[in-house]
């Protein structure tokens, strides 16, 4: 029994909206930029209407190197993590000593040691609690560590797991990098922890876990991902991942669905990762779905960005407080990130008694 609680956000304090991202690729790029246009445009369709960015954006187009910002992220994980956490914990009416094991997760910054070594102590959670940091699944690590709690809870019936995602996006961006890849991130990601806890009983209401599987796609090692240079974290983000969810991703869902025993037809809610509008675009048109099947991964989008492993439990927080499933309605959760991968939960939308 794994119940996926009501997730806690954090964002930080420094919002930047459309029009200010507008104005800041003019004076940044400046008028003579070849590609300016083409900028603005993606600006007005990205689906994008606010960030949150843990520092000024005169501050993020400074090149500061990684030390500067590895410090910073390692700074602010430490203040939005333990209230995320804390958050997540009274949202699922829980303790920190309830907690039996500690699942974060990261691809934005480099802590040793990592942030459960500082929450244990800081929040009072047990010493014995068991700690797994995720630190190279990218965007698909939200839902791997629901997967691994899941996993846990199962084999331990009625033990707790708290997840944090922690995802500072911002200091990644590398000023000097003009590349479209660089600048496309750049347009749709944001900074942001979210926390889950997954309970191992039916004392509240969620997405109760019942099966899940990973896929790791062929010939796709350059899809996504970091190279570190001397200057940080430089993005690697193909073109061609919207296009790869009707070839690639539909057919691995689908087929992980069946081996359910289920079919499409059958799931009553989704919560999809939130890749990019053309992302969402291409699962909604793949999988037939109504523009309310795809609401909670829009409205992550649109209203934090892109927060990378943080951004599947933006989606479920979202079907909880906005577009709250049936009860007993399957659902499929499902993200994607670096190998290319994906990662995919079936469940049933649980109501406490």
């Amino acid at each position: 029994m794994a119940i996926a609680c009501l997730p806690a956000l954090e964002v930080p304090e420094y919002r930047f909206d459309e029009d200010s991202l507008e104005q800041t690729a003019k004076l940044f790029l400046g008028e003579t930029f070849p590609r300016l246009q083409t900028i603005l445009r993606m600006i007005k369709n990205a689906g994008v209407k606010q960030r949150f960015l843990v520092q000024p954006i005169e501050e993020t187009l400074k090149p500061d190197g990684i030390k500067h910002r590895n410090d910073l992220f390692i700074k602010t994980v430490k203040r939005l993590g333990e209230k995320a956490a804390q958050q997540a914990l009274d949202n699922a009416n829980l303790r920190p000593e309830d907690i039996d094991y500690i699942i974060t997760t990261s691809c934005t910054g480099f802590m040793i040691p990592s942030l459960d070594a500082y929450l244990i102590p800081k929040m009072g959670f047990r010493r014995d609690t068991k700690r797994l940091p995720i630190t190279e699944l990218g965007c698909a690590a939200g839902a791997v560590a629901l997967s691994r709690a899941r996993e846990f809870c199962e084999v331990h019936p009625g033990k707790h797991v708290l997840i944090v995602a922690a995802e500072l996006c911002s200091l990644t961006f590398q000023p000097q990098d003009l590349s479209m890849q660089a600048l496309v991130s750049g347009l749709i990601f944001g900074d942001g922890v979210a926390a889950c806890v997954v309970r191992g009983d039916e004392e509240e209401s969620g997405m109760r876990l019942e099966k899940n599987a990973s896929h790791l796609f062929d010939d796709s090692w350059n899809y996504m991902g970091f190279d570190l240079k001397d200057t940080g974290f430089h993005i690697i983000l193909d073109r061609g991942i919207p296009g790869a969810v009707d070839k690639q991703i539909a057919p691995v869902l689908k087929n992980f669905v069946n081996q359910c025993n289920m079919d499409t037809n059958d799931l009553g809610f989704y919560c999809i990762h939130p890749g990019g509008r053309r992302v969402i675009d291409e699962i909604k048109n793949t999988f037939e779905l109504e523009e309310d099947d795809v609401a909670a991964s829009r409205a992550c989008l649109s209203e934090v960005g892109n927060l990378s492993s943080a951004s599947v439990l933006v989606v479920l927080k979202n079907l909880f407080e906005r577009f709250r499933p049936e009860a007993n309605s399957r659902g499929l959760l499902a993200a994607f990130g670096p190998g290319f991968s994906a990662e995919m939960s079936v469940g049933t939308w649980h109501e406490k008694s």
